[in-house]
């Protein structure tokens, strides 16, 4: 009896707190922030823009809720929150209010950032039982989203590493409840939304991946079958989430029209950033970006630990692994061997023996010629000492007559004149080079 009276009490205070949006509430659509800490260009993007839409689209309704545990009892959960919120607040779509909810429950720190606990956050969800089940939904999410809700990315540090994951987070539940319908889309399915997708059936095998689905793989030039993105889509993710570094490529037609002026790499570091790439608290990651146009390619790797497995010459001996497949447009083929090649460096990194330039054979080299010059002059003075004999006397070492000199000049012979060509960067065999900037570092050429 306790119990349900706390539960009634606290649902009419969260009546009360929710209705009245504290000063420091921020509303993107879909996405709601209470922290008004937790704001970015992609999460703006995503609450007013790609959940909206995925909603028409699915008829599933796509929610973000990000509250903190101020008026909040200790006797509610997450969960709590998160049903009276989804109930009251008129969510979901249709009839039977199908939608997801993702609500976090952030905690204040001393310096007024936020943390965010293992338990305080929740997937809710309602579906038409002849959609799905809404539990098996919410398992799906909720595994999709667990990756980007570590300790290490709330911990109250770096609220902007905070943002990112939430936004990685979002990304990983609109493509999971994406998948969901599809795959148990059927035409007996009546709702707003959902007709279109029953009825085209099998091409939603085929479909091009949407910007909500692309998290590593961005390929917006249409380079690779939706089967071949979503194997490499899913590579990268395993190898980024293993080793806490981000992993990415992109194919798109002109990277001119991206900014960054005519500087491809340029560019690349600005789209790392513009979209906050990267894993962890330095947010590690190397991107490979290939423009279609002129066929132009840029490398950037940012972080300590990224640079760390791809120095200068790591990054050279990495782009030899793929950048012949793209000059001969095997895309496919290219984003595996630098998903591989990417995967190898980072756990030679990890066990303390990243790729560096061996210095043995340089040594190897000096030693042995050193030897070689050594022996050849010794050879040589022996040689012109053979002819020379001991004498028995001082004097049987001085010329009869002595040393006379009667007349001195100086004859002009020739002149010795040596030329050394100087090479542009057009005369090597190479088409890349080496780039610095945007806090990392590089390379750019073309494939």
């Amino acid at each position: 009896m306790k119990r349900r009276m706390t539960a009634l009490l606290t649902a009419l205070l969260l009546a009360l707190t929710l209705c009245v949006p504290a000063l420091a509430v921020t509303e993107y659509g879909a996405y709601y922030d209470e922290t008004d800490q937790l704001g970015s260009v992609e999460l703006t993007y995503q609450g007013e823009k790609m959940l909206p839409q995925l909603t028409q689209e699915l008829g599933v309704d796509l929610r973000v809720d990000a509250f903190t545990e101020e008026d909040v009892s200790e006797d509610t959960s997450v969960e709590d929150i998160a049903a009276y919120v989804y109930e009251n607040s008129g969510y979901g779509c249709g009839e039977s209010k199908d939608g997801v909810s993702l609500t976090l429950l952030l905690r204040s720190t001393a310096d007024g950032a936020y943390t965010l606990a293992e338990n305080d956050w929740c997937v809710y969800s309602f579906l038409d039982e002849a959609r799905g089940s809404a539990q098996e939904l919410s398992d799906v999410v909720r595994d999709a989203v667990s990756p980007y809700m570590v300790e290490r990315a709330w911990n109250g540090r770096d609220m902007t590493m905070s943002a990112t994951a939430l936004s990685q987070a979002v990304n990983a539940m609109a493509e999971s409840v994406e998948n969901y319908i599809h795959a148990n889309a059927s035409t007996d399915v009546a709702g707003e939304g959902t007709e279109a997708a029953a009825g085209e059936g099998a091409e939603t095998q085929t479909q091009e991946p949407t910007d909500a689905d692309m998290n590593y793989i961005f390929d917006l030039s249409d380079k690779l079958s939706f089967d071949e993105w979503a194997e490499l889509e899913a590579q990268a993710a395993d190898i980024s989430q293993r080793h806490g570094c981000g992993v990415y490529a992109a194919f798109v037609d002109d990277f001119t029209e991206y900014g960054g002026g005519d500087s491809v790499y340029k560019t690349t570091y600005q789209l790392y950033h513009a979209n906050e790439l990267g894993m962890g608290e330095g947010r590690d990651g190397i991107i490979i970006l290939l423009s279609m146009a002129d066929r132009d390619y840029a490398m950037f790797v940012y972080g300590e630990n990224a640079e760390n497995a791809f120095n200068e010459y790591g990054q050279e001996q990495l782009e030899e692994s793929f950048l012949s497949d793209f000059g001969s447009d095997e895309w496919y083929s290219g984003v595996s061997h630098y998903l591989d090649t990417c995967d190898e460096y980072l756990t030679l990194a990890e066990e303390g023996k990243p790729v560096r330039k061996s210095t043995l054979p340089m040594y190897i080299i000096v030693v042995v010629s050193s030897l070689v010059i050594s022996g050849v002059i010794c050879l040589v003075l022996k040689w012109k000492m053979q002819t020379v004999h001991k004498k028995v006397e001082a004097d049987e070492y001085v010329a009869a007559g002595g040393l006379q000199l009667t007349k001195k000049y100086d004859r002009y012979t020739h002149t010795t004149e040596t030329r050394s060509k100087i090479h542009s960067d057009s005369d090597s065999d190479s088409g890349t080079s080496s780039c610095s900037g945007g806090g990392g570092s590089g390379r750019s050429g073309t494939f």
